[in-house]
């Protein structure tokens, strides 16, 4: 008796459990979400790169040996150090000379200086002739001319003397070192590259019919080397290319806090374009069909209970994970973003989210 007892409550248990899978199948857990109105953002992709404004190809103003090439590939410079020098054995003794002849001319200029005030105090006493005094002070104005052009001549062989020393015209890095000591330079001549590393620029080709929109666009920008963050960039300027059938405008932008780049270094960015508000759902909410139609699934409330309703939408643009419903829902609606993979139309709800 025992066993037959057990029988039938295995049975019983058994159509019990047969009885209650409908209905267990037809209940679904979902996590849901409130559709929002919010603005609607295009986001066009870019590619880009670092450029250097201010590259400089340097070259000589003189002619001659090269004598001295105190900075190396690769090194940093400052505005003003001396980068190379070139042989300046002949003007060096020019200007030592011109250096002497202006302390001759000084010399004389003191001397006329002394006559002229001594005439002036024999003068008081009518001691010396007019026409002696006047020569005095025209001796004077003349050996003033002799000084200042012995100073000029000495200024230009100064100058000169310069230009054997070329020195860096802003701060940067040499990347281009084609010269060694005892080569013969010549003016024109490309000798070094200087490349400003303080003023990088990000450069991107954008479509041409985007160009009227850039006031109302924000860029953003993301550079490799582990660096995932999106990062504002400010335009400062968009220059049309000489190749009109390319259909493009090169946007150039900065970056007020960037992180080390280098020149040629490929960034990523993208144009945010704000085009008014309307709902919008996270991208979980979307199910992709095989015929390539795209739809969310709804919870609707009847009767007390959830229930499942499919809608086809018309998605548009996407950003920060969301995506813009150009037709088939409304704010306000509850899209289901979880567990949305198997339901069937009118199929009950469990919600994890109330």
């Amino acid at each position: 008796m025992i066993i037959i007892h057990s029988l039938r409550f295995l049975i019983g248990l058994a159509l019990l459990l047969v009885l209650t899978l409908p209905l267990q199948a037809q209940e679904a857990r979902v996590t849901t979400a409130r559709v929002e109105e919010r603005v609607i953002v295009e986001t066009i992709a870019l590619n880009g790169s670092v450029t250097a404004p201010r590259t400089a190809q340097l070259s000589s103003d003189v002619e001659g040996r090269i004598t001295e090439l105190p900075m190396s590939l690769g090194d940093r410079v400052q505005a003003g150090d001396r980068l190379l020098s070139i042989d300046a054995e002949d003007v060096a003794l020019q200007v030592r000379s011109a250096d002497a002849d202006v302390g001759e001319a000084r010399a004389a200029l003191e001397n006329a200086r002394r006559r002229l005030r001594e005439g002036n105090r024999l003068g008081e006493g009518r001691n010396i002739a007019s026409s002696e005094l006047s020569q005095r002070e025209t001796d004077v104005a003349i050996a003033e001319a002799a000084l200042e052009r012995r100073r000029a001549a000495r200024d230009r062989l100064e100058v000169r003397l310069e230009r054997h020393h070329l020195r860096a015209p802003f701060g940067g890095r040499l990347t281009h070192h084609d010269v060694a000591i005892g080569e013969w330079a010549t003016p024109g001549t490309p000798l070094l590259t200087l490349i400003d590393l303080e003023h990088l620029t990000l450069e991107f080709a954008v479509p041409l019919d985007l160009h009227h929109r850039l006031d109302q666009a924000e860029l953003e920008v993301r550079l490799p080397a582990g660096i995932d963050d999106w990062l504002p960039a400010r335009p400062i300027a968009d220059v049309p290319l000489e190749d009109g059938a390319s259909r493009q405008f090169l946007l150039r932008a900065m970056l007020d806090d960037p992180p080390t780049m280098l020149p040629g270094m490929a960034v990523q960015g993208r144009l945010l374009l704000r085009n008014g508000s309307g709902p919008a759902v996270p991208r979980d909410a979307l199910i992709r069909r095989p015929d390539g139609s795209i739809s969310v699934w709804l919870a609707r409330e009847e009767d007390g209970e959830w229930r499942a309703t499919e809608r086809r939408v018309t998605p548009g643009a996407s950003h920060a994970g969301r995506v813009a419903i150009q037709q088939g829902i409304e704010a306000d609606d509850r899209v289901v973003l979880r567990g949305n993979e198997r339901l069937e139309e009118g199929q009950r709800l469990i919600l994890d989210d109330e």
